[in-house]
């Protein structure tokens, strides 16, 4: 019969502690908490919830964190959450029929972590559930991950992401660029640094560090199309017209092309006034399907509300006026809170009247 162990690391988590720890304690036999350093009541929140409670002196390094609570964990199966992870009530049912099947050493789900209106918009796969090996072992200071190992399964469930008050960090650049002066980074530290980079608005210094990844000879293809899409995005904001488009038809040199990709395609053509080649990339986008497998990050709002909205602006601008309405309406399915949605469909009804 399996154990589970659920395994945490926190710090000053006592808003959020017990909303995860609740949405999961059905599934759990064990709760291993690691506390780097509360000085809210986060430690007593676990202890009166039942949870093996450890210390841990914090010493910028999110793995050496995590493995600490795996190695505190007694179950011959480990979960891990953030505490402002929930585990949905589907997704507990899912994982309470299948616990005492496990079999396999690798267990991947759903990870969402961006929402509108009730659905998910941005997620990507994660190594969630592991078997309690030496294999399980976390690696990297920042955005750390688990190399998935021998019998892998993908679930078809998710955990969700959901942050409250939300504040920017400097705290994940700063790791990097100290860890910058003590040695080369890996190739996957590169490219989390230079998405740091982005995220901060170093647009220049981002696109240098990307330039640096993709000379690593064994850069994963998922982050080279993400790497490549992000410095299109850095010519944009640099106003490199020219290079931001090179770099999204660069990404089809390693696989078939990805929604994000074709919409930004299709908005530099619309800008650019040839809305036919604008509606061939949108409608590319639409018809690009997802292999969640492949493990890259996945913006479903690419996927469908996006194109649909800039399809209805070409068929407006083609005096395409029906079509443009029906655009605008597949555009509100996906995000019936849109206010372009709404200033269309308005506007829609002001020339219906004329």
């Amino acid at each position: 019969m399996n154990k589970i162990s659920l395994c945490m690391i926190v710090k000053n988590e006592e808003k959020l502690l017990l909303r995860c720890l609740n949405s999961v304690k059905e599934f759990v036999d064990e709760i291993v908490i690691v506390d780097t350093g509360s000085t809210d009541n986060t430690k007593q929140i676990a202890l009166d919830f039942g949870c093996k409670v450890f210390d841990f002196e914090w010493c910028d390094d999110f793995s050496s964190a995590r493995n600490f609570a795996f190695s505190k964990a007694t179950g011959n199966y480990l979960l891990w959450l953030d505490a402002d992870d929930v585990v949905p009530e589907d997704t507990l049912k899912q994982l309470i029929q299948i616990k005492h099947n496990l079999s396999k050493d690798t267990y991947m789900m759903k990870y969402d972590v961006a929402f509108c209106c009730g659905k998910t918009t941005f997620s990507y796969y994660r190594e969630r559930i592991l078997k309690n090996c030496g294999s399980a072992h976390w690696q990297g200071n920042v955005h750390e991950c688990i190399v998935p190992f021998g019998e892998v399964e993908y679930l078809n469930c998710s955990i969700e992401h959901r942050k409250i008050n939300f504040k920017k960090s400097n705290r994940n650049l700063i790791i990097y660029n100290k860890l910058k002066k003590q040695r080369q980074l890996t190739t996957r530290e590169q490219y989390y640094y230079a998405r740091e980079l982005f995220d901060h608005k170093k647009y220049k210094q981002s696109l240098r560090e990307f330039k640096k990844f993709l000379k690593c000879k064994d850069a994963w293809v998922e982050n080279v199309i993400d790497a490549l899409f992000l410095m299109s995005e850095c010519c944009i904001f640099l106003g490199d017209v020219q290079n931001q488009l090179k770099y999204l038809f660069q990404t089809f040199q390693y696989d078939y092309p990805r929604a994000n990709v074709c919409c930004k395609i299709g908005d530099h053509f619309l800008t650019d006034k040839k809305i036919e080649t604008a509606k061939f990339w949108y409608t590319l986008a639409i018809e690009t399907k997802q292999n969640y497998a492949k493990g890259g990050f996945f913006d479903a709002q690419y996927q469908n509300y996006y194109p649909y909205l800039q399809l209805c602006v070409c068929c407006y601008q083609l005096n395409d006026i029906k079509n443009a309405i029906f655009y605008n309406e597949m555009a509100e399915r996906f995000n019936p809170n849109s206010v372009a949605v709404k200033h269309n469909k308005e506007f829609f009804n002001s020339i219906a009247k004329t």
